[in-house]
């Protein structure tokens, strides 16, 4: 290869490329954080909690409209909005920290389970990887679950470089682990983990000193977690409505043909989400290739590596924690490790017969995470703009007028009106029917007879082809006239005549 590509052989061997590469991932979260979009449903939804709640009835109450968050990172944004005040910024700034901390953690990490050429690879994917940026924008806890596991690696692999484990040292390490369960639900995989390899490890050396100390540690994460779920948790293992929400993502056990064809699809989906590579063929097999040779040469690398992933499927068959997209986001750096290295095995085995074969296998790796990458510099990701939409109503909005909301838009609606000026008896709330239409239509017919009603739409619920805003539309168009109307992405507004 350097025979052939010189140029690209010297750039690719340069120390500077990390950093290079560090430096365009805190320039594409930068990009995404400071476009500044609407906060979407669950957004609005917890940072209402964040605004309206004191820090006291943060931290000792379940929070409203079925959110869930660590206490840490609960405490983190209230201070984001005690000092910079209430506005995206704010509520977005400790997630963009995590995610831009994530990018060192996971360089420095990748440093312990890989050689060079597949720390490129490595940190390339976890740059551009697009779910990772765009949690790096969400008022939601999942960039700093992925910060946090990342900082659970390097303060290990600090301690297993270390000839003792003293009883200070021990109990430090307690220490902040006992704080990461604070900030982030999976921490706790990433630590059973972590200890579960150090003690194979060291009844395998008979250091047992080591396990005498390491158990000091030990004791202070299962302390840490009882005191956790007693004030927190608890609320929600028992939350019937997230356990409904979260039923279709538990592992289930495999009694039935089905039941075995969902660990294979959310093997593959995976890859998709929340990794971030929409061709998951050519990521399982870097996968399954860098995951043999880690276990035939590195088995203690592959167990740190493998056993977060296992105990939270494990927590997910026992029904205590959803294996899904964004949940799962902190087993990313892992994933990407496994299929690093077996990208560096695929390159290595084919580079003096097919060494084309390596170069266009990494090329379809990065093809499509780039280019989504860089098509967002241009127009970074939108959810729902919900912001343009009340905009639009506050300019052409008269004083009698009727305000609807859809019941998707509400909680968004309700933090910016906020800071509108609007009351919440200036607005009707629709009802959620999804299991019987009849209800939109009487709820519809109630607002007839009005001459100006604004109907806004944001969160829509669109299943199997039925889309309930079609639906709202079509009824209105049947007993009323339109007259004027705004689109925005994921969000809309529209003005109804209903006096006859």
């Amino acid at each position: 290869m350097k025979k052939i590509f010189p140029k690209i052989s010297s750039i690719y061997s340069s120390n500077k490329l990390p950093w290079a590469i560090i430096c365009f991932g805190i320039f594409l979260r930068l990009i995404q954080y400071l476009y500044n979009r609407s906060l979407w449903l669950d957004e609005a939804s917890l940072a209402l909690n964040i605004v309206n709640r004191s820090l006291t009835q943060l931290l000792l109450k379940p929070l409203d409209l079925f959110q869930a968050a660590p206490l840490g990172f609960l405490t983190v944004e209230k201070i984001m909005i005690f000092v910079f005040g209430n506005n995206e910024y704010a509520l977005r700034l400790f997630p963009l920290l995590a995610g831009v901390i994530s990018l060192f953690l996971f360089y420095k990490v990748t440093k312990v389970f890989l050689g060079n050429k597949a720390i490129l690879i490595a940190l390339g994917l976890f740059a551009i990887s697009d779910p990772l940026i765009y949690y790096s924008s969400e008022v939601k806890q999942y960039s700093s679950d992925v910060a946090i596991a990342l900082l659970i690696y390097v303060i290990t692999f600090h301690y297993t470089q270390l000839q003792k484990l003293t009883f200070w040292r021990a109990t430090f390490f307690g220490f902040i682990g006992a704080i990461a369960i604070w900030f982030s639900h999976p921490a706790v995989f990433v630590l059973a983990g972590v200890v579960t390899v150090l003690i194979f490890l060291y009844v395998r050396e008979k250091e047992w000193q080591k396990i005498t100390n390491l158990s000091i540690a030990f004791l202070v994460w299962i302390a840490s977690f009882a005191i956790c779920y007693f004030i927190s948790l608890r609320n929600l293992v028992s939350n019937n409505f997230l356990l409904t929400v979260w039923a279709s993502r538990f592992a289930p056990s495999i009694s039935k043909l089905w039941q075995a064809k969902w660990y294979i699809d959310t093997f593959f989906n995976i890859f998709k989400h929340p990794v971030g590579i929409p061709l998951c063929g050519i990521a399982a097999l870097s996968f399954i290739v860098g995951g043999v040779s880690m276990f035939r040469e590195k088995r203690r690398d592959f167990f740190f590596l493998i056993l977060p992933i296992l105990f939270t499927l494990l927590a997910s068959w026992l029904k205590k924690y959803p294996f899904s997209g964004r949940l799962i986001l902190f087993i990313v750096p892992n994933v990407l490790i496994f299929i690093a290295e077996g990208t560096e095995q695929i390159i290595a085995k084919t580079r003096h017969t097919f060494s084309i074969i390596g170069i266009t296998f990494i090329s379809l790796l990065f093809f499509y995470p780039l280019l989504k990458a860089g098509y967002h510099i241009i127009r970074p990701r939108l959810k729902e703009e919900i912001k343009p939409v009340i905009n639009y109503l506050m300019k052409f909005k008269q004083n009698k007028d009727i305000i609807y909301l859809y019941y998707g838009s509400r909680n968004a609606f309700k933090y910016y009106s906020l800071k509108n000026g609007f009351n919440e008896n200036e607005y009707i709330v629709g009802i959620e029917s999804r299991g019987n239409l009849g209800n939109y239509i009487n709820d519809l017919n109630k607002l007839r007879g009005n001459k100006r009603v604004w109907i806004v739409f944001s969160h829509i619920y669109n299943w199997k082809r039925f889309d309930e805003e079609r639906f709202f539309l079509y009824y209105l168009n049947s007993i009323g006239k339109r007259l004027n109307f705004f689109k925005s992405a994921g969000a809309s507004v529209y003005l109804y005549d209903l006096s006859q």
